[in-house]
């Protein structure tokens, strides 16, 4: 079969069959692939019934995998470089993978300095009914604005805080003290132009704290208008997902939130790559090594 690629939504998101991603990819179908991911900014391969390694191959041909040093107890203890996204907790190997749940607007890894590029979510336990994923294009958002808005959110720099993560508040103290140790705060711009598209969007999201030069209670209003602009209808497509679906979408300019619309009795669990992007912040105090929030040592 040919690759062929449907689009499944006007704001974004397309659809990518005619492959078996067990298989290598030719080095063509990688750059077919990796131009309708810039152009479509979420992919969905379905019924990929991919194993740890072969999830970690097709990934890998897009640019280096997070290892997750920085965040080992969410991965897998064979295959690090997979992260296990469960709503109740997981034994692999022996190891207890702790719950993770990503309900607010955010946009993966944006408190390092090396915010995620592409993330990669492959499902294998689906509740029956809901669990949805939703993904905004910051793209149109960004556009949407008035150039007024445009002009003054080109010179905000924002503080990006891991505290603020959505289930920071279901750690046990100890985790919650070496999730801050190794994630100290970072400062990204607010408006971030993409290297491959040239094209300019928001990047915001639920880890953004404050902006430089304000304080917290003066930016609480601008971030919340950011946000809630950013995920208007008319910017967000809604993932239904189905059994074996790989979704692959470009954290540099979408958000996305994982809808609890689900029974939480039942487990929802996907497995999950991720690729560093290069250095693209800075820490909020420069005397921070790197290593502390890129997980490379």
């Amino acid at each position: 079969m040919a690759l062929k690629i449907r689009k499944l939504a006007f704001a974004l998101g397309a659809e990518v069959t005619g492959l078996d991603l067990k298989q290598k990819q030719s080095d063509d179908a990688i750059a077919q692939i990796r131009q309708a991911w810039v152009d479509n900014l979420v992919l969905c391969f379905p019924g990929q019934d991919l194993g740890p390694q072969e999830q970690m191959a097709f990934c890998s041909r897009f640019g280096e995998l997070d290892d997750h040093r920085s965040r080992p107890h969410w991965n897998r203890p064979d295959f690090p470089e997979v992260n296990i996204v469960a709503n109740k907790p997981v034994v692999i190997g022996g190891k207890t993978l702790q719950v993770l749940i990503a309900d607010k607007w955010h946009t993966d890894m944006s408190f390092s300095v090396r915010s995620a590029t592409a993330s990669f979510l492959l499902s294998k336990t689906l509740p029956p009914i809901g669990g949805d994923t939703m993904f905004a294009n910051m793209y149109r958002a960004y556009d949407a604005l008035s150039p007024s808005m445009q002009a003054f959110a080109d010179t905000l720099e924002g503080v990006h805080d891991v505290s603020l993560a959505p289930d920071f508040h279901r750690y046990t103290p100890e985790l919650q003290a070496e999730r801050r140790r190794n994630h100290p705060p970072v400062v990204h711009k607010v408006v971030r132009l993409h290297a491959e598209s040239g094209r300019k969007g928001i990047f915001a999201g639920g880890f953004l704290r404050n902006f430089i030069g304000y304080t917290e209670q003066e930016s609480r209003p601008l971030i919340d208008f950011f946000n809630t602009h950013s995920t208007a209808y008319e910017f967000v497509y809604r993932h239904a997902w189905k059994q074996d679906d790989l979704l692959m979408w470009d954290n540099r300019c979408t958000m996305h939130f994982a809808v609890q619309d689900y029974d939480c009795s039942q487990l929802r669990q996907l497995q999950r790559c991720t690729l560093f992007a290069p250095v693209s912040g800075r820490f909020l105090d420069a005397g921070q090594p790197a290593a502390a929030s890129t997980g490379m040592a």
